[in-house]
């Protein structure tokens, strides 16, 4: 009976942690939306290891809260104190099989992808990611720390 318990306790276990496989750990920094899934390529639990020249997936489910007309990604490196701007696209762009404006109380899917060049140092850095509409609110924020190789 013992032995059954334990097989039980392992199966759902796995489950559990195959289920929550393709999300990434981060800090929320002030998202306003509800946020259902955050996920990095290739990163669970941060660090995330980055490898020069390569592009990462980042995807984002959320709900909003207020609505939005415009939608903008934010990206900042924030290394030994110091922000320093990431390019980041248009985020209307990058809804899935939606367009903005946002309404509230719908579900959303952004994808975008995260470009770490050649000429980016091999350097630890913490991350920001955040979805901000026009009149500064900020629908997702999230920090996470990146090792870049």
């Amino acid at each position: 009976m013992e032995r059954c318990t334990i097989q039980a306790v392992v199966v759902v276990i796995a489950a559990v942690w195959l289920g929550a496989a393709q999300a990434t750990v981060y800090q929320d920094c002030g998202s306003t939306a509800d946020i259902h899934e955050f996920s990095l390529s290739y990163c669970e639990v941060p660090p995330c290891i980055v490898h020069r020249p390569s592009n990462y997936d980042v995807n984002i489910t959320f709900t909003p809260t207020s609505a939005a007309s415009k939608l903008e990604t934010i990206i900042i490196a924030t290394i030994s104190g110091v922000d320093f701007p990431w390019p980041g696209p248009e985020g209307c762009s990058q809804l899935e099989n939606d367009v903005c404006p946002l309404q509230i109380g719908h579900k959303y899917k952004y994808s975008a992808f995260m470009p770490v060049l050649v000429e980016y140092p091999a350097i630890s850095v913490v991350v920001q990611w955040k979805l901000k509409d026009e009149n500064d609110v900020i629908h997702f924020c999230a920090m996470f720390p990146i090792t870049i190789v």
